[in-house]
């Protein structure tokens, strides 16, 4: 699955978004497996509920995922 990826980072929080077509911004990670776009969600925010996240990527055809600093 193609995926896009982009970042904000603030002072007191990051805020990143994967999606699965191109909404204009963040950069084009490429074509990744299921296992590398767990890998890859799971190293943003390790204590995230992986196969919830990883479903509502697929179904929504997008990610936001909010790291407190």
């Amino acid at each position: 699955m193609n995926i896009w990826k982009y970042e904000e980072q603030k002072e007191s929080h990051n805020l990143v978004k994967l999606y699965k077509e191109n909404h204009g911004e963040g950069e084009l990670l490429g074509d990744l497996s299921e296992e590398e776009i767990k890998t890859l969600i799971l190293e943003i925010k390790p204590n995230i509920k992986i196969d919830q996240a990883y479903g509502t990527l697929v179904y929504f055809g997008m990610l936001p995922i909010l790291v407190i600093k």
